[in-house]
C-alpha cells in the first residue's frame, strides 16, 4: 500500500494528516477525528529501515497491525477513504483500490475515530477497548487542554471518564520522554486499561505502567531494599486480637456490635488519612460517616488502632496502608531514579487520603502530570475526603462529564431510582449536576427488570435470567454476575458449575473476549462494562427502632455497591432482591 512512498513524502503526507482529518465531512455529516487514534506507519520492503520517526513495518506482516479488529464498518471506511483522496492529492497514496481488496483489513487501513450516530453506537455495541476508537467533542476538548497543576474529571457512570483518561495519557506520552503510571485501588482493572491502551499507542512500550498503587508501592520498596511484606490474613487475625483484648469490653460495642465497622474506622479514618496523634483523631470531620462520636468514644476507637499497632509491628508485617505509607516516606525522602511525566489514578472515589498523597508525590504539581478520575456516587469503600484533605490543588482544573455512552434509559432510570442517587458531585464536596441530567447516548431503551423473592427462589430465577439473556442474543462473554460478598460469589459460582455454565472470575478477567460468564463481587467489576447484568442482592431488614448510625453508614455503602453493578449494564440488567 505504502511501499512506493519515501520516508520524506510520507513525513509530508502525514503532518498535515491531524489538520486534514480534524476537519472532514463525510456524506451529510461531519466526523471528529481523534488524532490519538491515527498512527503513523510506513509500509517498506522486507529487510529495510524505516525513517525513524514513524513506525516502520514489512509489506509482508503490515497486516498484524489490524489484530485487534476493524474500529469502522467496510462501507464507513471506503466513504472515509473516497473524501480525504478527493480532498488532497497527497492521499490518493492512501485511498482502498477495491478491485484488489482481499478481505476486512484493506479497509482498516485509514481506520480512525468516527463520530457520527452510526458509528458511535457501532462503537459501543463491542468490548470495552473498542471504545477508544472515538471521543465527542466535549471529551476531545479535555484530551489536549493545558493544566498548570494537578486535574480532575467527574462525571456520572458511563460517561467515559476512563477513555478521556487514556486518550489524554496517549496524549501525553507522545510529547514527554519520561514513564507514565495508570493506577487504582482496584486490582485487576489496570490490566483492562493496558489492553484498551495498547490498542491506543502501541508505540509507547514500556514507558506506561499499569498496576495498582499497592503493587507500585512494593515494587518501590523492594528495589529500595526496605521491608515491603503486606500480610491481609495477619492483618485480620491481629484486628480480631486486638478487639478481643480491648475493644468489645468498652463503649464501642454499644454503638455497634460488629467490629467490622470499627476496622473501617481505623483502616480508611486513622492510618488512611495518615493520622499519628489521638488529638488528629478527636477534631477529625468523619467525614463519609452517619453521626458523631464523643471523645469518649474516639478513645477507645484509639485505644484500638493502638493495640493492634502493637500487634502488627510484633508480628512483622505491613497492612495495605503501611504499604502505601512506606512508599509515600520513601518517595518524599529520596528522588525516583525514573522520572514521571503523567500520573492517572482512575476510580479515585475508592482511594485514601494518603494513597492520594502517594499518587501526588510522585510527580507533585508539575503541569498536566496528574490527572485523578472518578465518581462520588461510585464509592464502595468506607469514609470520605476532599481533595484538599489530600493537599491536592485543583481549583479551576476540573470537569465534569454528562453524556452516558455504556447504559441504556431502563438501566439509567433504575440506577437513578436507588435512594440518595440524586446528585454527583466533583469530588471535592461539592454537588456537580443531578443523575436525571445525565442522557444516553444509546438507542433502545434496554431491558431493567427487579425481582423479589426469598433464598430458595434465588438460583432458579438466575438460571431462568441466563437462558432469557441467550434468547436475546447477548452472550455469555458480554454477561457478567455480580455479587456483593465472596461468599455470595462462591454460592452462584457452585451452581454455574451443576449448570455447566463456563465461567471467569472477574479478579482473573483482563477483558480478552471469551465465551464465559464472568462473576465476582462488585469491588471487581469496578471500572468495567457488560451487555447484561445480574446481580442478586441480599437483603436484610432492620427494624426501625434499631437503626444506628453505623448501620446508615452501611445501608449507603450498600445502595453505592448496588448501583455500581447495575450501571455496569449495558443493555440488560437483572436486580434480584432476596428477602429476609
Amino acid at each position: 500500500m505504502f511501499s512506493d512512498v519515501s520516508p520524506d513524502e510520507m513525513s509530508k503526507v502525514m503532518g498535515r494528516s491531524a489538520l486534514l482529518f480534524a476537519d472532514l465531512d463525510v456524506g451529510q455529516h461531519r466526523n471528529v477525528f481523534v488524532p490519538e487514534t491515527i498512527e503513523h506507519v510506513v509500509v517498506v520492503a522486507p529487510h529495510t529501515r524505516g525513517d525513524g520517526r514513524h513506525r516502520a513495518v514489512s509489506e509482508l506482516t503490515y497486516r498484524t497491525l489490524f489484530d485487534g479488529g476493524n474500529r469502522l464498518e467496510r462501507g464507513a471506511a471506503a466513504r472515509i477513504a473516497d473524501a480525504v483522496s478527493k480532498r488532497s492529492p497527497d492521499y490518493a497514496l492512501l485511498s482502498l483500490d477495491r478491485s484488489a481488496s482481499t478481505g476486512p483489513h484493506d479497509a482498516a487501513m485509514i481506520e480512525t475515530a468516527d463520530i457520527h450516530d452510526q458509528q458511535r453506537e457501532h462503537a459501543l455495541t463491542r468490548p470495552f477497548p473498542s471504545w477508544m476508537s472515538f471521543l465527542d467533542p466535549a471529551q476531545q476538548a479535555l484530551v489536549a487542554r493545558n493544566y498548570n497543576g494537578p486535574a480532575r474529571i467527574a462525571g456520572p457512570a458511563g460517561t467515559g471518564k476512563t477513555v478521556v483518561a487514556l486518550h489524554r495519557m496517549a496524549y501525553r506520552a507522545r510529547r514527554t520522554t519520561g514513564k507514565l503510571l495508570f493506577t487504582t485501588f482496584v486490582r485487576n482493572l489496570p490490566r483492562c486499561q493496558q489492553q484498551a491502551f495498547a490498542q491506543l499507542a502501541p508505540e509507547i512500550g514500556d514507558r506506561a505502567e499499569f498496576k495498582s498503587l499497592h503493587s507500585w508501592a512494593g515494587e518501590l520498596l523492594g528495589m529500595r531494599g526496605q521491608p515491603d511484606r503486606m500480610d491481609m490474613t495477619a492483618a485480620d487475625n491481629a484486628f480480631n486480637r486486638a478487639w478481643s483484648r480491648v475493644g468489645r469490653r468498652g463503649p464501642l460495642p454499644e454503638i455497634e456490635s460488629d467490629n467490622r465497622y470499627w476496622r473501617e474506622e481505623v483502616d480508611r479514618l486513622i492510618k488512611g488519612r495518615g493520622l499519628t496523634a489521638f488529638e488528629e483523631y478527636a477534631r477529625l470531620d468523619r467525614r463519609g460517616r452517619n453521626g458523631t462520636l464523643r471523645r469518649s468514644a474516639r478513645e477507645a476507637v484509639w485505644a484500638l488502632y493502638e493495640e493492634y499497632e502493637g500487634l502488627r509491628k510484633e508480628a512483622g508485617f505491613l497492612d495495605a496502608n503501611d504499604l502505601i505509607s512506606a512508599a509515600l516516606r520513601e518517595v518524599r525522602a529520596e528522588p525516583l531514579g525514573e522520572r514521571y511525566d503523567m500520573v492517572v489514578v482512575d476510580e479515585v472515589q475508592d482511594m485514601t487520603v494518603m494513597g492520594l498523597r502517594l499518587a501526588h508525590a510522585i510527580v507533585e504539581d508539575a503541569p498536566n502530570a496528574l490527572l485523578l478520575v472518578g465518581d462520588g456516587q461510585q464509592q464502595v469503600y468506607a469514609g470520605g475526603w476532599r481533595l484538599s484533605d489530600a493537599g491536592i490543588p485543583i481549583v479551576g482544573r476540573g470537569a465534569i462529564l454528562e453524556v452516558n455512552y455504556r447504559n441504556q434509559d431502563a438501566i439509567l432510570e433504575l440506577a437513578a431510582s436507588l435512594e440518595g442517587k440524586g446528585v454527583v458531585d466533583d469530588l471535592d464536596g461539592e454537588a456537580a449536576i443531578t443523575l436525571s441530567r445525565s442522557k444516553t447516548a444509546l438507542r433502545g431503551g434496554g431491558v431493567a427488570e427487579t425481582w423479589h423473592g426469598d433464598n430458595d427462589e434465588v438460583e432458579r430465577q438466575v438460571r431462568l435470567q441466563l437462558d432469557r439473556i441467550k434468547e436475546r442474543g447477548i452472550p455469555l462473554s458480554a454477561t457478567a454476575l455480580i455479587t456483593r460478598t465472596n461468599h455470595e460469589a462462591d454460592r452462584f459460582r457452585s451452581a454455574l458449575r451443576r449448570w455447566k455454565v463456563p465461567f471467569r472470575n472477574l479478579e482473573d478477567y483482563d477483558c480478552t473476549e471469551e465465551e464465559k460468564l464472568k462473576i465476582g463481587t462488585v469491588y471487581r467489576a469496578k471500572g468495567l462494562d457488560f451487555r447484561a447484568i445480574l446481580h442478586p442482592f441480599f437483603s436484610k431488614s432492620q427494624p426501625e427502632e434499631e437503626v444506628s448510625d453505623a448501620r446508615r453508614d452501611r445501608e449507603r455503602l450498600s445502595v453505592n455497591q448496588r448501583f455500581v453493578a447495575i450501571t455496569r449494564a449495558r443493555d440488560y440488567v437483572w436486580l434480584g432482591v432476596v428477602e429476609d
